[in-house]
């Protein structure tokens, strides 16, 4: 019994292995041609101007093919606004729908301190409204693409800016900052790490 038994066993196991050793083989051809960036970032018209306090700048960097930027901002306590630092531009014939995906956010500034990404049509005017002791933030509508206040957003959950026009479409990137009077702010900062996703499609970027 013991002897059929491994017998058996000896069977099973050489048809598997015989099994596990053919493969079908399917030809299938991919081809990878990289494209000029349709949509591009561009240095705004304050771009590395005199900031708020001893020797800073409004710090704008594009990367060398337009396709990334770093951006160093000087508030101060109550609202500071930053005009026109960078742009995004589309030079493609077809428009694109533009996302915010903020990926990691290093926050030490006061509580209560908020930062806003502004989206305006490029030659828009600014509107910060009426409000006393602090100006109000700018609205969404008209030429105002999106308000978005980074420091109230999830990390991961894609934001959808607004669909960028073709042929030279162009968007103007302003920043807003609230910092409450009577906090300390020394060493204080707050770094936030996003990515701008653009597609021909409708559809929500992974």
């Amino acid at each position: 019994m013991n002897k059929n038994l491994l017998l058996v066993t000896t069977i099973l196991l050489a048809a598997a292995f015989i099994a596990a050793s053919v493969f079908a083989y399917y030809p299938l051809q991919l081809t990878v041609q990289p494209t000029t960036p349709p949509v591009a970032f561009a240095a705004g018209t304050n771009a590395n101007q005199l900031d708020l306090g001893s020797g800073n700048t409004i710090s704008v960097s594009v990367g060398q093919n337009s396709t990334s930027a770093t951006i160093a901002i000087h508030p101060t306590y109550h609202t500071t606004y930053y005009k026109n630092v960078t742009i995004i531009k589309n030079t493609d014939n077809k428009a694109y729908n533009v996302w915010l995906v903020l990926d990691q956010v290093a926050n030490t500034l006061p509580s209560g301190s908020k930062v806003y990404l502004v989206v305006y049509n490029k030659g828009a005017s600014r509107d910060l409204g009426t409000g006393y002791p602090e100006p109000g933030t700018p609205q969404e509508g008209g030429n105002v693409i999106r308000v978005i206040e980074l420091t109230a957003q999830n990390t991961n959950s894609p934001i959808q800016i607004g669909q960028l026009n073709g042929n030279g479409g162009t968007w103007e990137i302003d920043f807003l900052v609230y910092i409450p009077e009577g906090a300390s702010i020394r060493g204080a900062s707050a770094t936030f790490s996003m990515h701008i996703v653009y597609t021909p499609g409708g559809e929500m970027p992974p």
